[in-house]
């Protein structure tokens, strides 16, 4: 009976290490021979500040608290990452995927998400300080106490979205979609609304 169970045991462990190299691989085969080696200095070192990453594949990755400070990230996969505390700062994220991400505390201040797909995502205490999300799809994300001082949100979509107690002096809300879009204790000072009106 105890062989039973540890033959068992065993063959657990070797089906979750077979899981795991199989993601690995998936990761690297979807990318281009060009971004693996950047991929593999990322997921080693935790750092690649201004690597060009652009449309490499990074869904569902372990990347909290990475230092991606001005790297490419353009039409980059990254669907359901926990980038949660990661150094997002001046990057391009131009077009790229982060629907489900977490990105809680990240630093995306300066960072560039025009046409981005955010919907769900959540960045509750991030830092998007000056940022361009403009056209950014953002349905239902989770903005709570988020810094946005100065952003630029033209055109976003920000339906049943939750920015409470965010922080949106002097950001561009210009044509934004803000349908049920929670903005309880939001700072909205010098704001450009939907309208071109100026908040005061």
């Amino acid at each position: 009976m105890k062989r039973r169970k540890m033959v068992s045991a065993i063959g657990m462990a070797a089906f979750w290490a077979i899981g795991l190299a199989t993601t690995g691989l998936i990761i690297f085969a979807a990318n281009s021979s060009s971004v693996k080696h950047q991929i593999r200095q990322l997921l080693v070192t935790r750092e690649c500040r201004g690597c060009n990453l652009s449309g490499a594949n990074l869904g569902a990755v372990f990347l909290e608290g990475v230092n991606l400070e001005k790297a490419n990230l353009k039409d980059a996969n990254l669907w359901s990452a926990n980038l949660v505390n990661a150094n997002l700062k001046q990057a391009n994220l131009a077009g790229v995927y982060l629907i489900s991400s977490n990105l809680v505390g990240a630093n995306l201040e300066k960072s560039n998400l025009e046409n981005a797909f955010l919907e769900d995502a959540y960045l509750g205490g991030s830092n998007l300080k000056n940022s361009n999300l403009t056209g950014a799809f953002m349905k239902g994300v989770f903005l709570v106490n988020a810094e946005l001082e100065g952003a630029n949100l033209e055109g976003a979509n920000l339906w049943m979205a939750n920015l409470e107690g965010a922080n949106l002096k002097g950001a561009n809300l210009r044509n934004a979609l803000l349908l049920d879009t929670n903005l309880t204790g939001a700072n909205l000072k010098g704001a450009v609304m939907p309208d071109g009106t100026r908040h005061e």
